[in-house]
């Protein structure tokens, strides 16, 4: 069974990676605004098992203003991309 999709996702330098498995292996890009986040949720989807970096509850350590701010970044853009459909 594969696990398609965006699986992995970490904070770094105020932006956020992802690392995407697709049918033709895996693939990572980044999402510097919550509309990025949005085009890569819509385009690959979230895999059934996606996971977080610990740099996701320490973001202000790489580049966000506060801690939690990552996860708010993810967590809008998946709103917005939900929005779309």
């Amino acid at each position: 069974m594969t696990n398609l999709g965006i699986n992995f996702v970490n904070a770094d330098e105020g932006g956020l990676r992802f690392r995407i498995e697709t049918t033709e292996g895996e693939i990572r890009r980044r999402a510097d605004t919550i509309e990025d986040v949005a085009y890569w949720v819509e385009t690959y989807g979230i895999a059934r098992n996606c996971y977080f970096s610990s740099s996701m509850d320490f973001a202000s350590e790489e580049g966000f203003y506060n801690d939690d701010d990552a996860v708010k970044m993810f967590d809008a853009g998946i709103a917005l991309a939900r929005e779309a459909v």
